[in-house]
């Protein structure tokens, strides 16, 4: 059999699952070849206690680049500025990398310029990127000199839900380990139709389960919210309320990343790559994509846009599936199908000493088991499993 080279684009989740199960699957009979933007993967979801001096980078993070080198695969640390699907290269600043089956697996373009004001080096915080939380970080220590309101959030078109959730809860168990809960406000902001919506149309008894939490904290909350500006000194809603702020915190809408962008037909307007269900292009039969890269359309109609979230255990079910079908695409053999729809809903909310268990049987769509589990045993769980991943990665078990 002829020998293929099968190029890899990203390093997270979905690269570096797709990775590692192409070398397992396919062996030393073909060439696999990554090529990322940076050789550290990060643990993402550890980035919520990042601003509060619970986690350094060194905690959450390892370098790819030896398990690529024990197991046989090439790693080119390079940004990629297009492709070209014709032709069937990658092209990054100084070399153009061709290939016979291509996954992308990148994740997303943060898009801080839709809203006035929005992002790091402006008037907000985010959480999506250790440079992000390190911002973040600075920006609580200077508030716990001078606190006052905070306004925590998801814009319109954000699917990051959880992310906000949980920061919120963190938020607001450090302003009670400061002794400041009585004396900060606390406000979410969000483009849900209704709480614990998480951008799936909602989860078992979620929306009651969170508005009781809300109310026992005090925590005002602002759904079908599209947010107009952020300034200085607060957030300004488009409905005309304002809600003032010392300290903000707003997840974005996120973006296919430029080289997509600047790929004619390889993505939507947005930048997402349009796939079956096994994840394979409708176009272009050689490429594949996995993780935040994929289009999934909305759960429904909202009055203000929501995405679907599609965090690290989903992104690592279409990375299987997709290098599952490379190899089938190279043997001849049959190829199958994981509809994003049926990937089974697994998640653990962290709210500082307390958190949730979420397990559903697929993530969108009515569902034959759903439930959650509140206590503190899920953030024992969340801090359990945050230790097993790393462990499991860093020994190249995916």
């Amino acid at each position: 059999m002829e020998r293929k080279n099968i190029v890899v684009v990203g390093t997270s989740f979905a690269g570096y699952t797709g990775a590692l199960e192409l070398k397992e699957l396919l062996g030393d009979k073909h060439n696999i070849t990554v090529v990322a933007n940076s050789h550290n993967f990060v643990f993402i979801p550890s980035l919520i206690w990042y601003p509060f001096g619970l986690r350094d980078e060194k905690d959450i993070s390892f370098d790819v680049r030896p398990i690529y080198a024990s197991k046989g695969i090439s790693f080119i640390e390079e940004a990629v500025t297009r492709f070209d699907p014709e032709k069937k290269l990658v092209i990054t600043p100084t070399q153009e990398i061709p290939y016979d089956y291509l996954l992308i697996a990148t994740g997303p373009k943060v898009d801080f310029d839709m809203i006035p004001g929005l992002g790091p080096h402006k008037n907000s915080h985010s959480i999506c990127n250790v440079g992000h939380a390190e911002d973040a970080r600075k920006g609580w220590e200077e508030f716990l000199k001078d606190p006052g309101p905070i306004v925590i959030g998801a814009a319109q078109g954000a699917a990051c839900f959880g992310a906000a959730y949980e920061f919120l809860f963190n938020v607001r168990y450090q302003l009670k380990k400061h002794h400041l809960q009585d004396k900060v406000k606390l406000s979410y902001v969000t483009a849900e139709p209704f709480l614990a919506h998480f951008g799936i149309g909602g989860f078992s008894n979620g929306q009651t389960m969170c508005e009781k939490m809300f109310k026992m904290y005090d925590i005002d909350w602002y759904t079908n919210a599209t947010i107009e500006e952020v300034k200085p000194d607060g957030v300004q809603l488009k409905d005309g309320t304002f809600l003032p702020s010392r300290y903000t915190m707003i997840i974005p809408r996120f973006l296919g990343i430029d080289a997509i962008r600047n790929t004619p037909g390889l993505g939507n307007a947005n930048g997402f790559i349009e796939t079956d269900d096994g994840y394979r292009h409708k176009v272009y039969p050689e490429i594949y994509a996995a993780g935040v890269t994929v289009f999934v359309p909305p759960a429904g109609e909202t009055p203000v846009a929501c995405g679907v979230p599609k965090t690290g255990y989903p992104s690592e079910q279409m990375a299987k599936t997709a290098a599952h079908n490379i190899k089938a695409a190279i043997d001849g053999t049959e190829e199958k199908t994981m509809p994003f729809s049926m990937i089974h809903a697994y998640c653990i909310m962290d709210t500082g000493n307390m958190g949730m268990m979420i397990v559903g049987d697929h993530m969108l769509g009515s569902r034959h088991l759903e439930f959650i589990i509140p206590g503190p045993q899920a953030h024992w769980a969340k801090l359990a499993f945050e230790k097993y991943f790393l462990y499991s990665r860093k020994h190249a078990h995916v």
